[in-house]
């Protein structure tokens, strides 16, 4: 299990974060690159989605890579030659085959959006779009129909394209939310920098006639950042962790309304604010830059946010006895080998099979539950918080362990 979070979330994040200050250092200069880099991997969110095991990170990696690709081609830093146009497309399969159709719209509307900015839609023919885009959908109907081909296949794949990626779109069963609801959550996602991030969209919003004047990275972060986040808004299912393959795009528009409004009084409130918000800059500032140099003030920022984590981390024990698998993994361990373990409608448990070092069959309903208890076989059930009244209220099993997520039954 750790094996995976490290390689499907810590180290993507990682590269995120390197290969974010490589592209931006070059596109403008290493201040920027090294402030995008570090306002980047200093968001709390973006901290705790690397620590865990979740597929989104994995997806918005190949997401950025794709777009760090593209525009490495665009500028010139790399040859636009055939194969660094064939890995753009290919790092677009692989976001599509990680996460869902996510993988394919926000590097695409990304692109697009830019060369308009850019007036240089012209530049699709360069890069052979698109043949690229019927090279990506060939790829992944002729994985689609290698898996219609396998046992229960046909069913895999109307479960993929029905609830898990087209469902989640326009009619989702699940995290439905409001068009509104990501401008409401933007704030608290981007702490410390979410008042920031709603007045950099704001303000390149208003400015947008103006965008032929605008430099480098206002384009790559408005085309990243605005209607990408419109995609999401309109999706019908929503959560705050699809939001993650924007972030770089965000956290770029951001840096660019900072240095662009040093000295304007609404970015000097505006900054003021997020310094109050976060506390600890305040105290690194007056300590450690008596100069009162623009930079330093805004490093304090990403600065005192990393040193709060490390804080924040000392508790990780009590978080995770009290709203982790940490201790559910312990128990199962432990359990008696003729005991079977059944995941209770918790379909991303079959992951810690190679932790525990045991099969784990999931269970979609309660009929399945009592036909596998009529079988007189022995039991252990783990569910989440939120589906225990179904294992309540089932008089052939018991609780035996609860935390504030996850909870254990036998009979």
């Amino acid at each position: 299990m750790q094996s995976a979070v490290i390689a499907g979330s810590m180290i993507p994040s990682f590269l995120i974060v390197v290969l974010s200050y490589d592209l931006f250092a070059k596109l403008e200069d290493e201040k920027t690159g090294f402030m995008t880099a570090i306002f980047l991997c200093s968001i709390p969110f973006f901290i705790w989605t690397s620590v865990f095991l979740r597929m989104d990170m994995l997806m918005t990696f190949f997401i950025f890579i794709a777009l760090y690709k593209f525009f490495k081609i665009y500028y010139g830093i790399i040859k636009n030659n055939f194969y660094n146009i064939l890995m753009v497309y290919f790092y677009i399969i692989f976001a599509i085959l990680t996460k869902g159709v996510a993988g394919f719209m926000v590097p695409v509307i990304t692109i697009i959006i830019f060369l308009i900015l850019e007036k240089r839609i012209n530049f699709l023919k360069s890069i052979y779009f698109f043949q690229g885009i019927l090279f990506v959908c060939g790829i992944i109907f002729l994985w689609l129909g290698i898996v219609w081909l396998q046992p229960e296949g046909k069913e895999y794949v109307s479960l993929l394209l029905g609830r898990e990626t087209v469902g989640r779109v326009i009619k989702s069963k699940a995290h439905i939310k409001p068009f509104y609801y990501y401008l409401e959550m933007l704030p608290l996602l981007l702490y410390p920098y979410g008042i920031l991030a709603l007045s950099s969209v704001i303000y390149y919003l208003k400015d947008i006639k103006n965008s032929k004047n605008w430099n480098v990275l206002e384009k790559i972060g408005f085309s990243w950042t605005i209607m990408p986040f419109i995609f999401f808004s309109l999706a019908s299912g929503k959560l705050d962790i699809y939001l993650l393959p924007i972030f770089p795009g965000i956290v770029l528009l951001i840096v660019s309304f900072i240095f662009k409004n040093e000295s304007s009084k609404a970015g000097k409130i505006i900054l003021q604010i997020s310094y109050l918000l976060s506390i600890i800059p305040i105290f690194l500032n007056k300590f450690f830059n008596k100069e009162n140099n623009f930079y330093k003030k805004i490093l304090s920022i990403p600065t005192g946010i990393l040193i709060l984590f490390l804080f924040v981390s000392q508790g990780a024990t009590i978080y995770n006895n009290d709203f982790t698998l940490k201790p559910i993994i312990t128990i199962l361990k432990n359990n008696e080998n003729e005991r079977k373990i059944f995941s209770y409608r918790f379909p991303d448990f079959l992951n810690c099979t190679n932790m525990i070092s045991k099969p784990i069959t999931e269970i979609a309903n309660q009929d399945e539950l009592n036909q596998k208890i009529k079988n007189k076989d022995k039991v252990i059930v783990i569910g989440r918080n939120k589906y225990e009244n179904d294992l309540k209220n089932n008089s052939n099993i018991r609780a035996i362990y609860k935390n504030k997520s996850y909870c254990l039954y036998i009979n």
